[in-house]
């Protein structure tokens, strides 16, 4: 995928993405830390932090991915692409730009089929807590949405860096 462009300010997907993804992590560090204090001090429990840490860290790992596409943070074949010129550079991130959000678009269409299929038999965790799992599978759409309209845009940037 394209690298970064140096200090651009962050668009509002990346905002979302980043302030999303972020409340997950500190639920995550809360949670967690909940846990800590009650077992070693109340020998209690919340009974309910395994599958609510779960959830967050789905949460993290798909509400982050606009956000990484639009600062670079996900790894390149730089073996590959240093022994290109400029032009083959150009023309390889924009060919794996594609590639990468026609991956992400059928990755979605199926993350898609696979929530309202849940929704429709009214899938719970079996757990105590019995949570639609609709409602965290949804943040997969949400995530990989996000990281769509960030691909087409860096697409969009890739084919002018082409053209010109």
């Amino acid at each position: 995928m394209s690298p970064p462009s140096k200090g651009s300010p962050l668009g509002p997907i990346e905002r979302a993405s980043l302030w999303t993804s972020a409340v997950c992590m500190i639920g995550m560090v809360v949670l967690i830390l909940a846990e800590i204090v009650l077992r070693g001090v109340f020998n209690s429990t919340t009974e309910h932090s395994d599958e609510l840490v779960g959830y967050l860290l789905v949460g993290v790992s798909f509400l982050s991915l606009a956000l990484c596409q639009s600062r670079g943070a996900f790894h390149r074949v730089e073996m590959v692409q240093m022994r290109l010129g400029r032009r083959g550079r150009l023309v390889s991130s924009l060919v794996f730009d594609v590639l990468s959000f026609g991956y992400v678009a059928l990755t979605d269409w199926y993350f898609l089929q696979f929530v309202m299929s849940s929704h429709r038999r009214e899938a719970m965790a079996s757990t105590t807590l019995s949570t639609p799992l609709w409602i965290p599978q949804t943040v997969m759409i949400i995530g990989a949405t996000m990281l769509l309209v960030v691909l087409a845009r860096t697409i969009v940037d890739d084919v002018r860096k082409v053209a010109s």
